[in-house]
C-alpha cells in the first residue's frame, strides 16, 4: 500500500513537472531603472497560459513604495504566452515597484517558482521631449537649414541624370522642405513624372509600402506614424505605448495587425558617476522598442537602459549635458522572427531575442562579437539594416568617421556560428558621396540595388551588381529624403499639387470621427482653392489648447489628428479658418 502510494506521488509529480510553466520574459526587467510611470507590466511565459483572463485578476500585485497598492487591468494576450497589467492609476516619479504574482498564475510554474517577486524604480522626474531642443544628430542638421514658418505650396522638381532600364517599379520618397519648397509624400516613375503626390503640414519621413499592400509615413508634427490604402484614406495610426513619445525613424507592420516602432527616451543620469567630468544633471536618451497592437496596447518591450552602457557609445562628448548615447534608426524582423535593431552612436547592429528580450548577438562596437572579413574599414554611423532573400544583411554605411568620410551600401554575408561577418558587396559612388546622416538601401527582385543617400545629392542611385549605375535621380540641392525606396504599386494616380483625385468644389469641415472618442479623433475638411489654413481648439472655456493646422496649403481634401491622450475628458470646440471661410463644430473626449 505505501509502495502504490508512493507510485502515486511519483506520477502526480512528473505530471505537474511536465506541465508547468516557467516565466522566461519580464518588462520591465528584474531591477530596471528609469521605468515610465505609465509603464505596463507584462510576464511572459515559456508555453501557453491554461487560465482565462477572470482567473488570473487578483494573481498579479502591484504595489509602489510611494503610490502603494494599484489596481489595474489584466489581458491575455493572443498567443496565450503573455499576461499585460495595465495600472489603472500612473506609478510616482522615483519609487520602487514591486511585482508579485500568487494564486493559480504562481500555481503554473511550479517546479520552477514556489514564489515570485521583483523590483524595478520609476523615472526620477519627468522630461519634456523636445528633439529640437536637444539638437541631437538629425535633428540638429534639420534645425540649421533655415527653413521657412511661411512657406509656399510649391514642389521640388526631380532631375533624372540617369535612366538606363532600371527595375520596373516607382520611387518612394518625402522631402524636407526648405527655401521655396514644401514638404510633400511622392511617388514618381523613373522618368520623374509624379504618379501621386499629397502636401504635408510639416515634414513627413519613412513613406514607403507596407507587407499588406497599404503606405505609411511619419508626421513630424503630429508625433503619429499614418497608413494609408490604395486610395490614399488614412486607415490608421500607430504611436507607441506607455506614453513614450514615437519616434520617426521606423515603423514594421506584421502579419497580426501588430507593429514595431520605436521611441527615444530621455532621462535625468548621474554621469559624474561613470565619467570624470560628467555632467551630474545630464540628460542622456535611451532607446524603446515595442511591439503594440492594433489599439496601441503593448505586447513588447525593449530598453536601451536595461542591455546598453552608456560608456559604450564610441563618439558622443560623455561630458556634455546632453547625450544621444544610442540613436536607433531601424528595426527589423528576421527570419526567425526575433528583431535587429541598428544603432546609430554605438556603431552597432544588435540581434534580439522576441521572446525572452536578451541580446542574441553584438555586430560592431564596442562589444562586436564578428570578425569583419574582406572589410578593413567597418561601419560608422550606419542606417537601414535588412535581411534579405539570400540570409545576408544589408546596410547604409554612412561612413561619419572613415577618413576621409564617405558612405557606401555593404552587403555582408553572417556566420553566427562562426562568429564572422564578411563582405560579399559594396558600392562607393563615383565621386564619392557622403552622406552624415539618414539613408537607404534596398535589394530589388532583379539583383539590383536600390541606395537612398539621405543627407546627400543625388537623392536616389540604382546599380546592378557589378556596380554599374542603372538610374539617378536628385532633389534640389539641399533638399533631402530621410529614405527612398522602390515599389510595384497599382495605387490611384492623381495630380502633381493636389492630394485628392478632384479638387473640391467649396470649403467644407466635417464632424470629427469618431466622437465621443478616447484619445484620438480625425477632424476632415476640404479647400476649393489655394490659401493660409488655420485648425484650432478650444476647450469649454473658450481657452486655445492646441492648433492643429497653421499653414499655406493647396485645394484638395485633408485630414488632421488630434491626440488628446494628456487632456481631460469634456467638450471641445475645433475651429477652421480658411481665407473667409469661418466654422467651429463640437467634440467630445471621453475618457
Amino acid at each position: 500500500m505505501k509502495f502504490l502510494t508512493f507510485i502515486v506521488f511519483i506520477l502526480l509529480f512528473l505530471s505537474e513537472t511536465l506541465s508547468s510553466n516557467k516565466i522566461i520574459y519580464l518588462e520591465p526587467v528584474t531591477g530596471a531603472s528609469l521605468v515610465s510611470i505609465d509603464n505596463n507590466i507584462i510576464i511572459g511565459f515559456e508555453k501557453p497560459v491554461n487560465l482565462k483572463e477572470p482567473d488570473i485578476r487578483g494573481c498579479i500585485v502591484v504595489t509602489g513604495s510611494k503610490s502603494m497598492l494599484h489596481e489595474g487591468t489584466v489581458m491575455l494576450c493572443e498567443d496565450m504566452k503573455k499576461i499585460i497589467f495595465r495600472p489603472l492609476t500612473p506609478f510616482q516619479y522615483d519609487e520602487k515597484i514591486t511585482v508579485r504574482v500568487k494564486g493559480r498564475l504562481l500555481k503554473l510554474t511550479y517546479p520552477y517558482q514556489k514564489e515570485f517577486s521583483y523590483t524595478f524604480t520609476t523615472s526620477k522626474n519627468k522630461i519634456e521631449w523636445n528633439s529640437v531642443k536637444y539638437l541631437v544628430d538629425e535633428t540638429s542638421l534639420i534645425n540649421k537649414t533655415g527653413y521657412l514658418n511661411d512657406v509656399p505650396p510649391a514642389f521640388p522638381p526631380l532631375t533624372v541624370t540617369v535612366n538606363n532600364n532600371p527595375w520596373v517599379g516607382d520611387i518612394f520618397m518625402s522631402n524636407y522642405h526648405g527655401g521655396a519648397y514644401s514638404s510633400y509624400l511622392m511617388i514618381t516613375d523613373v522618368n520623374g513624372s509624379l504618379y501621386w503626390d499629397k502636401l504635408v503640414g510639416g515634414d513627413c519621413v519613412d513613406f514607403k509600402k507596407q507587407p499588406n499592400g497599404h503606405l505609411t509615413y511619419f508626421h513630424n508634427q503630429d508625433i503619429t506614424h499614418y497608413e494609408m490604402d490604395s486610395s490614399y484614406n488614412i486607415l490608421h495610426t500607430y504611436i507607441c505605448g506607455n506614453s513614450y513619445t514615437t519616434n520617426e525613424h521606423e515603423l514594421r507592420l506584421l502579419n497580426n495587425g501588430h507593429a514595431y516602432v520605436m521611441a527615444y527616451d530621455p532621462e535625468i543620469v548621474n554621469m559624474a558617476d561613470s565619467i570624470a567630468g560628467g555632467n551630474p544633471n545630464a540628460t542622456v536618451i535611451g532607446l524603446i522598442i515595442q511591439e503594440v497592437d492594433y489599439n496601441h496596447n503593448v505586447y513588447f518591450q525593449w530598453r536601451s537602459w536595461d542591455h546598453f552602457s552608456i560608456l559604450d557609445s564610441w563618439h558622443q562628448n560623455l561630458q556634455a549635458a546632453n547625450i544621444d548615447y544610442v540613436h536607433g534608426n531601424a528595426i527589423e524582423i528576421d527570419n526567425d522572427s526575433n528583431i535587429i535593431i541598428s544603432s546609430r552612436h554605438l556603431d552597432e547592429i544588435t540581434k534580439i531575442n522576441r521572446s525572452t528580450g536578451d541580446i542574441i548577438w553584438r555586430f560592431g562596437g564596442k562589444h562586436n562579437q564578428f570578425a569583419f572579413l574582406g572589410d578593413t574599414l567597418k561601419f560608422t554611423y550606419q542606417h537601414a539594416i535588412r535581411r534579405i532573400a539570400n540570409g545576408n544583411l544589408t546596410l547604409l554605411d554612412n561612413g561619419n568617421y572613415h577618413t576621409p568620410p564617405f558612405s557606401r551600401a555593404v552587403e555582408y554575408n553572417m556566420d553566427t556560428a562562426a562568429k564572422t561577418a564578411t563582405v560579399v558587396w559594396e558600392y562607393r559612388h563615383n565621386p564619392s558621396i557622403f552622406s552624415q546622416a539618414m539613408g537607404y538601401v534596398q535589394r530589388l527582385s532583379n539583383g539590383n540595388t536600390l541606395i537612398g543617400w539621405g543627407w546627400a545629392n543625388p537623392s536616389v542611385t540604382e546599380v546592378k551588381p557589378d556596380g554599374t549605375v542603372v538610374f539617378e535621380m536628385s532633389l534640389p540641392q539641399g533638399i533631402y529624403s530621410y529614405r527612398a525606396y522602390k515599389f510595384g504599386w497599382n495605387g490611384t494616380p492623381v495630380s502633381a499639387g493636389n492630394n485628392s483625385g478632384n479638387t473640391p468644389k467649396s470649403f467644407s469641415l466635417s464632424q470629427n470621427y469618431p466622437n465621443p472618442f478616447n484619445p484620438v479623433t480625425e477632424i476632415n475638411y476640404e479647400l476649393p482653392i489655394t490659401g493660409y489654413v488655420k485648425l484650432v481648439l478650444y476647450d469649454i472655456l473658450g481657452r486655445q489648447v492646441a492648433t492643429l493646422v497653421n499653414e499655406k496649403q493647396s485645394a484638395g481634401s485633408y485630414t488632421a489628428k488630434w491626440n488628446a491622450g494628456s487632456f481631460a475628458s469634456g467638450v471641445y470646440f475645433y475651429k477652421l479658418t480658411a481665407g473667409d471661410f469661418v466654422q467651429t463644430k463640437k467634440m467630445i473626449l471621453s475618457k
